[in-house]
């Protein structure tokens, strides 16, 4: 499995989207299935990842954001990682910053080469202020700096995509050695805000008279504390065309990073006997929804929930697009089908493959929820319910370890303070939490999806509602309304 934090599914070719980006990832979408309208549930990473390789909703796993607490990290089930241990594989997880909670949470991967949580205080004032960070990491990202100063090789913010890369591929020669079968993960923070990508790549879409102040990435945003500060601001604040010209650079790095990844593997002979994945946790809105980021809103046809899905490898069919809508949490029962495992029985997701191999629609509903707003974001509803701000509602119950948590005395706020959403391929029925009681917005996603067309179709309104409403009830965190 090959993941960029933040890929956005529209940049993967045959989208229509104009530039070329992905021609190593298009290879694997002509050899394998693509599903073209994956929905991920939550579209923060630690749920998101959660759901993927749980196969469960983040209300059935417990990680409802990116601040879990400590006994939340125990995930309630056998993930798919656990179980491919008891089939004998070698299971390992390689990332960069982006990627602490593949050992955070209890996946149980054998091997492990990640970064600390990045949410924990400790770690915060080890690296000290932004500037003395930023320039000691230019100087720890080698083999020294990973043994000897990971919080700086590891900075939020600054990407590792060829070391990893190299990473991968050195598991691969160890690998291809090897008898022993082999779950191989890596996630790259290529992909993700600032959108600093390495040397030509920056250069590829910007105007070489280009002046203003986000030349080589989106300033004021490489830091978890700048990001959360400018969570509030508008599309003014941003150079918007610029900021897409660097994210596009970054799509193409991991491209990049992609195709040698694939070489290597064929040219160790393993082509033929292995599944190849491209995925990520979630895309990224760019002012779409009037905010920026992911898992703020769930307006319309959300491109932060959308995410990119691409198997090829044995037993998978080549050159399909999969038009149906599916949910990442069908990712692991299809893996497991793929592999000849069974699957546990009490996960939520379905294996697609019968659904692939038959070209037919699984006829499935995806369910999303909102993240925690880290401000008030635009383009959410004016009455919509709020909590704490971050420094309120924060909290570190475990002095020794450091992790930054959800006050438990506003977690029910945050849970009842979620937008909720249900889609199938044509609509997307909103739930919105306000002081003055629930409201509902319909879309229709193939008409026009961003208007609101819910008093046009109420037959469509009741039927989904039902729906969203014994969702939410099956909630177990069972809030009282706010007043």
């Amino acid at each position: 499995m090959i993941g960029a934090d933040t890929l956005r599914s529209d940049r993967i070719g045959g989208n229509g989207y104009p530039r070329d980006l992905t021609p190593n990832i298009d290879k694997l979408r002509i050899q394998g299935v693509r599903l073209k309208t994956c929905i991920t549930p939550l579209a923060r990473t630690a749920p998101s990842i959660a759901s993927l390789f749980t196969g469960l909703w983040p209300q059935n796993h417990r990680i409802r954001d990116n601040y879990p607490s400590e006994p939340d990290c125990k995930l309630p089930h056998a993930s798919l990682i656990d179980i491919l241990n008891q089939h004998g594989y070698l299971t390992a997880a390689i990332s960069d910053w982006c990627g602490g909670d593949f050992a955070k949470l209890s996946f149980n991967f054998s091997e492990t080469s990640v970064a600390e949580d990045q949410w924990n205080i400790k770690l915060l004032l080890r690296q000290g202020p932004s500037l003395i960070r930023n320039v000691l990491s230019l100087f720890a990202k080698n083999a020294l700096g990973k043994r000897f100063l990971p919080e700086f090789y590891y900075l939020a913010g600054a990407t590792l995509t060829s070391q990893l890369g190299r990473e991968c591929r050195k598991y691969l020669a160890r690998c291809a050695q090897s008898s022993q079968p082999f779950f191989i993960n890596l996630f790259t923070s290529t992909t993700h805000v600032p959108f600093n990508s390495e040397y030509p790549y920056y250069n590829l879409f910007t105007s070489r008279d280009y002046k203003g102040e986000s030349r080589f990435i989106m300033t004021r945003l490489a830091s978890p504390e700048e990001v959360i500060n400018k969570q509030e601001k508008s599309s003014e604040f941003f150079d918007v065309p610029q900021i897409i010209n660097l994210y596009d650079s970054c799509v193409k790095q991991f491209d990049d990073e992609v195709g040698k990844i694939i070489d290597y593997i064929d040219k160790s002979g393993l082509s033929d006997n292995t599944i190849i994945i491209i995925y990520s946790d979630h895309g990224a809105d760019f002012f779409e929804t009037g905010c920026w980021g992911q898992g703020n809103t769930l307006i319309g046809n959300d491109p932060s929930g959308k995410i990119p899905l691409i198997l090829k490898g044995p037993g998978i069919p080549q050159g399909i697009e999969f038009e149906p809508i599916t949910r990442s949490i069908d990712v692991m029962p299809t893996l497991l089908e793929l592999l000849n495992i069974p699957r546990p029985e009490n996960i939520d997701g379905t294996s697609l493959v019968p659904n692939i191999e038959n070209q037919t629609s699984p006829e499935l509903f995806a369910y999303q929820e909102t993240g925690i707003w880290l401000g008030k974001i635009p383009g959410l509803h004016p009455r919509q319910i709020y909590y704490p701000n971050i420094v309120e509602l924060l909290d570190i119950p475990n002095k020794n370890s450091g992790t930054l948590v959800v006050n438990e005395k506003f977690y029910p706020d945050v849970i009842y303070a979620k937008n909720r959403s249900i889609q199938n391929q044509k609509w997307k029925l909103i739930y919105i939490p306000t002081y003055d009681g629930p409201i509902y917005q319909l879309y229709d996603l193939e008409t026009d999806p961003y208007k609101d067309v819910i008093n046009q179709f109420p037959d469509i309104f009741d039927k989904l509602k039902v729906l969203l409403d014994t969702h939410i009830a099956n909630d177990p965190v069972k809030p009282a309304p706010q007043q």
